[in-house]
């Protein structure tokens, strides 16, 4: 075989090569979309000068640059002067809104209780508004309904198609 033939052979085989191989497409995922920071299996505690101030818990968390995703959620802040109790499912914190979902429930250390399935809170604002079904109890007393607003500052409650169990006491 000559040095002619042998050159023609690569040329044909690399132009072969060029013609019937395409170069391979790749997607790059935009950075923003990637989590900063995971977590998995872990509590977090904010601690002030008063004392430990919130606990945060759950299986697996992603931090991105504009939110907090948490999976199995249990929060606990005591920052306001009670102590408040979320769990969730999931729950994705975007400052100053905490919006869970799946099996929302909801525990204050002044007796009341709600369950929902997907519920927003603003820290900011102190409300919680719950745009499905609910179930709100307060020692004996129980409120159904949907599309719950609840202002835990003032104490503000308000919601659509209620049905209530209310337990008066009785004057003698």
């Amino acid at each position: 075989m000559s040095v002619t033939s042998f050159y023609l052979l690569i040329g044909a085989v690399l132009g072969g090569i060029f013609l019937f191989f395409k170069p391979l497409q790749v997607d790059i995922a935009s950075p923003g979309e990637l989590a900063q920071i995971e977590l998995d299996h872990f509590t977090v505690y904010e601690v002030a000068s008063t004392g430990v101030k919130t606990i945060l818990a759950g299986q697996h968390a992603s931090r991105f640059p504009d939110r907090y995703e948490v999976d199995d959620l249990n929060l606990t802040d005591r920052s306001e002067g009670h102590v408040e109790t979320m769990k969730a499912r999931k729950g994705i914190y975007k400052e100053p809104l905490i919006s869970l979902e799946g099996d929302v429930r909801f525990r204050r250390d002044d007796g009341i209780t709600f369950e929902t399935a997907q519920a927003d809170y603003n820290q900011s604002s102190g409300v919680v508004r719950a745009p499905g079904a609910f179930v709100l109890l307060q020692a004996r007393d129980r409120v159904d309904g949907k599309n719950l607003y609840y202002n835990l500052n003032s104490g503000d409650i308000s919601a659509k198609k209620i049905v209530g169990i209310y337990t008066m006491k009785e004057k003698m």
